[in-house]
């Protein structure tokens, strides 16, 4: 064989260089797979929060009761884990209808912090001797007894 026409192969400087290239890349797609797995996390935790204050907003409105305008706190566990919920409840220029302002975050997480920010609104019930408040809610319109018509 020709010395002349032997077959090269790579370099050590080659190699090494085409090494660091096929790192880079491999760092940079567990780098993404980290930050999407953290991100399901999060939003899991988001989710979990959401639905807790709007179980809690939907108690008070369902337990028949005007709330009073306070604050309160407390824990639960859902979905395997520890969660703090903090319910403040404000007046609203509207007499009759008060505001409920709902923050959850984990347990163990900063006091200032919430994962979940919801506002509901609860009305206190009207009671009238007469005909319904609201007659669209009733199925059917009911009149009063001074408006029937003489014939």
């Amino acid at each position: 064989m020709n010395p002349s026409k032997r077959f090269r192969g790579f370099t050590l400087i080659e190699v090494v260089v085409a090494l660091a290239i096929v790192a880079l890349g491999m760092f940079a797609v567990f780098k993404a797979i980290g930050d999407t797995t953290s991100n399901i996390g999060y939003l899991r935790d988001r989710s979990m929060a959401a639905w807790i204050a709007d179980n809690r907003i939907t108690e008070i409105r369902l337990s028949g009761e005007f709330p009073s305008v306070d604050k309160t706190e407390a824990d639960v566990d859902f979905a395997g884990r520890r969660w703090h919920w903090v319910a403040t409840v404000s007046q609203t220029p509207v007499e009759g209808l008060r505001r409920i302002d709902m923050k959850v975050r984990r347990e163990g997480d900063a006091e200032d912090s919430a994962l979940a920010s919801l506002a509901g609104f609860v009305g206190a019930t009207a009671t009238a001797t007469g005909p319904s408040p609201t007659p669209w809610n009733s199925g059917a319109l009911e009149q009063n007894p001074g408006d029937e018509e003489e014939q």
